[in-house]
């Protein structure tokens, strides 16, 4: 009876082994199993994330990928097309070809494309269907309009800059006119000089500079590049007896003198003989408009 009590014993043990070690290999293949799958997760993700990026579309250069330098790139652009319209290096109505402007300005197709409707945005480009993209036309309706309209927005400025402006913008408006006094306003091939008209935008904007409204200020800086277009146009076809510095001398006098009506005035006499000179021998470059 012992000895099978002894027998039955041990027999217990050993199942209880038997079962502890099988459980235990259970939990080990388990193990196994996590470890495998972990490392082929491990093997396959550095695969995903080294695959390649998609190539950039054609005609954009490797560099403009990026956001910011598309950004960069569309506005150095943009500023490039403007700058060569507004001084009539691209001339009045003329066809704006992609192939002829990638060439031109070394750009890829998108930030063209992007420049260009930003100056159709502004009226300095046109975009017409099944025809694409031309540069604005000239006309002398759009002159007057774009002259008088100039005009009445400086002349409320300046009479807020009278009423506001201190010796400071006094001072600027002498220092604008001895400058633009210096300097011939016609090159000698007979063109607008440009440093000459960098130097007039300066002095006409001086006699509105204090008037206090930022958002005036913009408007007739915006309408004065678009009236220099034209006036860009103009040669010595003009008035012969006109005198230009003494115009802009009168116009500082009025200024400095606090006297907003005289200097409103004399800006009208003044705007009105530079429409006379330019209309002179209209039309002025219109024919490309038709092409």
């Amino acid at each position: 009876m012992e000895r099978q009590a002894n027998k039955s014993s041990a027999v217990s043990r050993v199942a209880l082994r038997d079962s502890a070690q099988g459980n235990g290999g259970d939990a080990a293949a388990h193990r196994t199993r996590q470890t495998g799958v972990a490392r082929r997760r491990a093997v396959r993700l550095p695969i995903a994330e080294a695959a390649p990026a998609p190539p950039p579309s054609a005609g954009i250069p490797a560099a403009a990928s990026g956001p910011k330098v598309s950004r960069t790139l569309t506005t150095d652009l943009f500023e490039q097309i403007r700058s060569d319209i507004l001084h009539n290096r691209l001339e009045p109505g003329s066809r704006l070809l992609f192939r002829d402007m990638r060439e031109r300005y070394r750009s890829g197709l998108s930030p063209l494309r992007e420049a260009l409707m930003r100056l159709v945005s502004e009226g300095l480009v046109l975009l017409e269907d099944h025809k694409g993209f031309r540069v604005a036309p000239v006309s002398r309706e759009e002159m007057i309009d774009i002259a008088n309209t100039l005009l009445e927005l400086e002349a409320i400025a300046i009479r807020m800059a009278v009423e506001k402006g201190d010796d400071r913008w006094e001072a600027q408006i002498v220092a604008r006119y001895h400058e633009l006094s210096k300097r011939e306003m016609f090159a000698a091939d007979g063109t607008l000089d440009a440093e000459w008209e960098a130097r007039n935008v300066a002095f006409h904007e001086a006699l509105y500079e204090a008037c206090g409204s930022p958002s005036l200020k913009l408007v007739c800086h915006l309408l004065y590049e678009r009236h220099s277009r034209y006036r860009r146009l103009r040669t010595r076809q003009g008035d012969p007896s006109r005198n230009v510095s003494k115009e802009h001398e009168g116009l500082m006098r009025a200024a400095i003198g606090r006297n907003a009506d005289a200097a409103i005035a004399l800006l009208r006499k003044h705007r009105s003989a530079t429409m006379a000179d330019v209309t002179a021998g209209w039309p002025v470059r219109e024919a490309a408009a038709a092409r």
